[in-house]
């Protein structure tokens, strides 16, 4: 009997090892408590399988945010092209280590356009269609909603799909939904404004949303009837391309903004107090070129953190890894993460997010034929530069 439990003991000490180092042992069950996580390494915290009641999809052009009130990720949006109609939240407890949605997603059969011009799914035409929605996706904690403001222009009939032929023409709103957490239901502000396919972020110091476009900054704020968006300034002196991310720099009180669709590793700024916008110079060190990277930014350590590829394609690297940057603001500097480096590239993501409780950093990864996983990450300032 001693025997048999001295291996069932060793077996179980080789299983967590296994799931902590990125083997086939299973690391949903072997991971760490979230509180716990061992410093500066990605560790799997989840993978959904067969016993999961709820699985989400990644979807590659949906967006996440992260519910600061009940301390769950969210995930909203779909990668649409006739393939995909997933226009449901995907909410993942990471103490539980268990997704939940509120409502399955909504047959297309359903989609139809309200006689005044918007665009709504559902028997009942209560929810958003199925968008794109990138980094336009933002949790609003003064007013505990879920902010989406992306019209998904790839719907155009013939872009990449036939079936809106009969719904695009009556269009006339395009809105930017609002999804409130507590009572789990949406409202459309009429006047919306898209950020396809940009970035999004929340302004916690101001309580505000604040929406980047190579054509301008705009911003919403306002309650009930009268909450709208303004354009504060522009055209954007700083990054103009797409497939930007950003993230609000609270010890910095800026906006920072990263990627571009032609590969770049510059760091565009929008400072709310001066409604202006820069690109930095940088002169240091800087990470790959990128484009559409998971990016958030981390209160502990004061500076935003940018996951990017190193591609075979891009960088004759002998594989294709995903690196993590800390990017400072104050000193206008990049440092990177050494030991936190994933062993594949995360490609079109934007669903990062911090988790106060934990102080912890949630990836979300995978796709149609990868499994939806959650990683996390804890960062300390006393290791986390080189």
């Amino acid at each position: 009997m001693k025997l048999n439990l001295a291996a069932i003991g060793l077996w179980a000490a080789l299983a967590a090892a296994h799931a902590l180092f990125g083997t086939e042992a299973p690391a949903a069950e072997a991971a760490p408590a979230v509180g716990a996580l061992p410093a500066n390494r990605w560790v799997k915290l989840h993978e959904c399988s067969a016993k999961d009641e709820v699985r989400p999809a990644r979807q590659a052009h949906g967006g996440s945010c992260f519910d600061r009130t009940r301390g769950v990720l969210m995930l909203f949006g779909s990668n649409t092209h006739g393939k995909d109609w997933q226009n449901n939240p995907f909410c993942f407890d990471p103490a539980a280590r268990t997704w939940s949605t509120p409502y399955p997603e909504d047959a297309f059969e359903t989609y139809a356009v309200t006689p005044e011009g918007l665009p709504v799914a559902g028997k009942d035409g209560a929810h958003p269609w199925a968008s794109h929605t990138f980094g336009a996706v933002v949790y609003d904690d003064a007013r505990d909603e879920m902010i989406v403001a992306c019209f998904d222009e790839h719907l155009v009939p013939g872009r990449f799909t036939p079936v809106m032929k009969d719904l695009w023409p009556k269009i006339k709103i395009r809105p930017t939904w609002v999804y409130a957490c507590a009572s789990k239901t949406w409202k459309a502000i009429p006047k919306g404004e898209s950020f396809f396919p940009h970035c999004t972020a929340f302004d916690s110091d101001r309580k505000v949303t604040i929406g980047y476009r190579a054509d301008g900054i705009f911003e919403l704020a306002g309650e009930g009837d009268a909450r709208a968006w303004t354009k504060v300034c522009g055209p954007v002196e700083g990054l103009t391309g797409w497939h930007t991310n950003c993230a609000y720099d609270a010890k910095q009180k800026a906006l920072v903004v990263f990627g571009h669709h032609q590969n770049k590793n510059d760091v565009g700024v929008y400072d709310p107090a001066t409604k202006k916008t820069r690109l930095m110079p940088t002169p240091g060190a800087r990470p790959p070129k990128d484009q559409h990277t998971p990016m958030e930014f981390h209160p502990g350590l004061g500076k935003t953190v940018v996951l990017v590829d190193r591609t075979k394609q891009k960088d004759g690297a002998p594989a294709d890894t995903t690196e993590t940057w800390l990017y400072d603001l104050g000193a206008d500097a990049w440092t990177q993460v050494p030991g936190a480096t994933l062993p594949f590239a995360c490609g079109m993501n934007y669903n990062l997010e911090y988790d106060p409780k934990h102080d912890a950093l949630l990836l979300v990864t995978g796709g149609y034929d990868v499994p939806t996983a959650v990683w996390a990450l804890k960062l300390t300032p006393d290791r986390s530069e080189k």
